[in-house]
């Protein structure tokens, strides 16, 4: 499987992007550890982690049996509350910006995933990504309120 590394790629300067997000009727502390910690990650989403989510924003890598493994550059890092990196554009071509937002909102915790950084001429890679974001908040719902890995199901 190829790698995808975003050392050596360009920050994409466009703002170009898009917002998904979901409530979750549970503390931020819960969600937060379901979307960012490996052990948690591993049962709902990816099949490996290389380090962690961490103040020192050191790389993390994501892997997956049929995708890979995907690099991760932390830049902003508030535990249970923002998590901010960049992250290779599918084509390879760039980096984009992706943003984890953690709210509490009515006693419920609002998870966002923000991600820009798209060109114009990109936007079908654009709408195949919001797409995952959309199962991932699916899958970490289910992983949460169930228990197991939904990609079982």
């Amino acid at each position: 499987m190829p790698t995808r590394t975003n050392s050596s790629l360009p920050i994409s300067k466009s703002k170009l992007g898009y917002t998904t997000s979901n409530v979750y009727r549970m503390p931020v502390k819960k969600v937060w550890d379901a979307a960012t910690d490996p052990k948690h990650l591993k049962k709902h989403f990816i099949d490996g982690m290389k380090g962690t989510f961490n103040p020192k924003l050191e790389p993390v890598s994501w892997n997956w049996k049929d995708w890979g493994d995907w690099n991760f550059t932390p830049i902003k890092y508030q535990k249970e509350k923002e998590l901010v990196f960049l992250a290779p554009e599918m084509g390879g071509k760039y980096q984009i910006k992706v943003r984890f937002e953690f709210l509490r909102k009515n006693g419920k915790t609002v998870f966002r995933v923000h991600e820009e950084g798209y060109m114009p001429k990109d936007l079908k890679t654009a709408f195949m990504n919001c797409e995952g974001w959309s199962e991932f908040h699916t899958g970490l719902k289910t992983y949460l309120k169930y228990g197991g890995d939904p990609r079982k199901i």
